[in-house]
């Protein structure tokens, strides 16, 4: 996000927090002497939140500068959203405007509901600091997100494994709390349940006192709109964003307990999981470690929402206790104040999905992922390193300061994978890049294939890895598990994925869980695709699919392996129907790894990258206020050793806004492309494929005609049957 783009969101934050005042008018502090002390003697903070105020209410939004969005991100915002400390059986005193906390009254109805919010630990994760937050709602039970539960269990709905030993809740993680302190954690029994629609799961704990019970609102969003409400969690550093910023807010402690005002919004829809979903929104400010906080109405002290994401300067986004009570089968389970609205069945269709599935599809127990050369941890009495959710939805500032990464994301003090926006779900990736090899050039017999040379004026526009990170001396050699990426910097998608492929070492690892996508921090943020640019009818599309490296001797590794596709760098703006079409990429490389790759070893090389034109057309996120261009083509280049011994190379391209216009296309087939020289793709990218356009025998069938067509060679072939494809 430039400049601008984040002054604008700033504005139209602070014209929420303080609508029909003059924004000059806005309450702000005198900075501390640490932070002008951190400024030195090169700006005058007073005159430079004023000039910047006076710019944002005068729509001069272009011409503020750095140093005034800085004092405006660093000063004004913390003040009118703070974040607190939970101390004792109490709060800190909290400043201008939001001194009615401060009220007896006030205090002691938000206080007494302070020490039924626990932090969530995950034992069996070593690489996880925390899971994230969770608050007790009925006898012995304790409500956290779907995506915090997921670490340490499998299933939806009702039937739901959980890894024995993979959870307990601290209570009593707070600034003042003594660190021998063993009486504060309680062990969960067990999932009892994980919402097939919202980012909701509820768990059985061991030992939990009957008067903790927290009440549960049943009033509509709608009715609370502008209500004020506390976020109560446990926030975490987030390492791949401003960390001076976030030092000065939160005094440079995190992963305790917190309590964080703020106001309830208007609703929003957002996807979450596979759904899209009307969520509550409130504008409290937020780190990783808050999903699952309770959001509580500071009025009747009742809960009224489950924080579960949030984005930048925008939002944050909660699951209203008013929809859980419309639930027939979570209601009578819960401490719901009030009458129960009327129920519903709009989520009877997710619920009957989810009966049986688990039964009639066993899985593997839940694998702990854990690095090989584990790094730096931060430890606690049950050895589980704190976690960095910012949110399980992206790793953004979010609403004033919204940082939420997804729950279950270790951290890491160099190397933290940024998570995807409202949809955090079941893929884990791990967090040790050293283990990456790669993409292996020597991965068939009998040939070399070396990645693809880029030209010199594309180089300056990849994405240079960390030089402390760097694998085989590349500067540009994004590694992976079974594959690697250059990534366009410009246009913050891959220049190409290229994968190694093993049709036999398969093991089965279960059904795919849902999505999580995960920024890589071996490069800038900046200089790759985020959440902001994957909204209604674009898909998340991999270029290197993650069946394609779903393999390996065991489980773990081939899991390891298909998570690791999920990164934004293997990632490019797709059409739903592009994407998920049957009709397209899908059943073209199993047909030649099945018909064509050499039987003893099954194996191939798939490289694969969009076709960038000069014509490609802007996506924009109104919502987001974000732009990206959008590949209108992808290649594929596929390399084997054939049966009789010899390698061959292919190449395909086919276009996301063409494919029902493909002369004698057949919908009972499920390859729609055009084969082309390799020569051809070298001219149409810029990319040196070397010797592999010697080894096309696409290019060989003859001295420039198809036997049965009347296109050329070099101007391609469309394949309306499989049998059609030349290797």
């Amino acid at each position: 996000m430039d400049l601008h783009e984040k002054a604008h969101r700033l504005k139209a934050m602070l014209t929420k927090i303080a609508p029909g005042r003059d924004l000059l008018e806005i309450p702000r502090p005198a900075p501390p002497r640490s932070f002008l002390e951190g400024l030195g003697a090169t700006m005058e903070v007073e005159p430079t939140v004023d000039s910047g105020l006076q710019k944002l209410a005068e729509d001069r939004v272009h011409e503020i500068t750095p140093n005034e969005m800085f004092v405006l991100e660093a000063i004004v915002m913390p003040q009118n959203r703070p974040v607190i400390f939970v101390r004792g059986d109490s709060y800190d005193d909290i400043g201008e405007p939001w001194l009615g906390l401060n009220a007896t009254e006030t205090k002691n109805r938000i206080a007494r509901l302070l020490p039924s919010i626990g932090r969530i630990e995950v034992p069996l994760l070593p690489q996880y600091p925390y899971g994230g937050t969770g608050f007790v709602v009925g006898e012995g039970l304790l409500m956290t997100n779907r995506h915090v539960a997921q670490l340490f269990s499998q299933g939806l709905g009702l039937d739901i494994r959980y890894q024995a030993g993979g959870s307990a809740v601290d209570f009593k993680q707070q600034i003042d709390t003594a660190a021998d302190d063993q009486s504060r954690y309680f062990k969960v029994r067990e999932v009892v349940m994980i919402h097939p629609f919202w980012d909701m799961a509820i768990l059985q704990v061991d030992g939990l006192p009957s008067d903790h019970v927290l009440p549960l609102s049943v009033t509509a969003p709608e009715e609370l709109f502008g209500r004020n409400i506390v976020a109560v969690g446990y926030p975490a550093l987030d390492v791949r964003n401003d960390v001076p910023l976030q030092n000065r807010i939160f005094g440079g402690k995190y992963n305790v307990k917190r309590l964080q005002p703020g106001t309830i919004r208007n609703r929003d829809r957002i996807p979450s999981f596979e759904h899209m979903v009307n969520a509550m929104t409130h504008d409290a400010s937020t780190l990783g470690g808050n999903s699952g906080s309770a959001i509580i109405d500071v009025d009747s002290g009742e809960v009224v929402a489950l924080h579960f994401a949030g984005e930048y300067l925008k939002a944050n986004y909660a699951v209203p206790m008013f929809e859980l009570a419309r639930d027939r089968r979570v209601a009578p389970q819960l401490n719901f104040k009030g009458k129960l609205p009327a129920p519903t069945t709009d989520w009877d269709d997710a619920w009957q999905a989810t009966v049986g599935a688990e039964r009639s599809s066993p899985q593997p127990a839940p694998v702990a992922l854990q690095p090989s050369t584990p790094g730096p941890q931060l430890q606690s009495p049950l050895a589980v390193p704190p976690a960095t959710t910012v949110g399980i939805a992206a790793a953004t500032w979010t609403i004033p300061i919204h940082i939420t990464i997804s729950v279950g994301q270790p951290l890491a003090a160099a190397g933290q994978a940024q998570v995807s926006g409202a949809e955090a779900e079941a893929v884990i990736v791990d967090q040790n890049y050293s283990n990456r090899a790669g993409y292996n050039p020597d991965f068939l017999e009998s040939i070399t294939v070396p990645l693809p040379r880029l030209t010199k004026d594309m180089e300056k526009d990849t994405a240079q890895v960390r030089l402390d990170v760097r694998k085989h001396d590349d500067p540009f050699e994004l590694t992976y598990y079974h594959y690697s990426v250059y990534l366009n910097k410009r246009r913050r998608t891959a220049w190409f994925s290229a994968a190694n492929v093993d049709g036999d070492h398969r093991p089965d690892i279960g059904k795919r869980q849902g999505d999580r996508w995960y920024a890589d921090p071996r490069i800038l943020k900046s200089e790759q695709l985020g959440q902001e640019a994957f909204e209604s009818g674009i898909d998340r599309g991999h270029l290197t699919r993650r069946e394609d490296t779903a393999w390996g001797d065991d489980v773990p590794t081939a899991t390891l392996a298909n998570n690791d596709t999920f990164h934004f760098t293997n990632c490019s703006l797709q059409a739903s129907a592009f994407n998920r079409g049957k009709d397209r990429w899908q059943g073209l490389e199993q047909y030649l790894l099945e018909q064509h790759a050499k039987k003893s070893k099954r194996r191939m090389v798939v490289i694969t990258g969009p076709l960038f034109a000069s014509k490609d057309p802007t996506y924009k996120n109104d919502r987001m206020n974000y732009t990206v261009r959008c590949p209108l083509q992808f290649w594929k280049v596929c390399v084997l050793v054939r049966n009789d011994g010899t390698p061959s190379a292919t190449a395909f391209i086919l276009g996301q806004e063409e494919i029902e216009g493909l002369p004698g296309f057949e919908e009972a087939f499920n390859v729609a492309a055009t084969q082309i020289t390799i020569a051809k793709l070298e001219k149409e990218t810029g990319l040196d494929f070397g010797d592999l356009r010697n080894q096309d025998h696409f290019a060989q069938a003859g001295s420039g005609t198809l036997e049965g067509t009347t296109e050329a060679t070099v101007g391609g072939r469309v394949i309306c049957r499989l049998a059609d494809i030349v290797v």
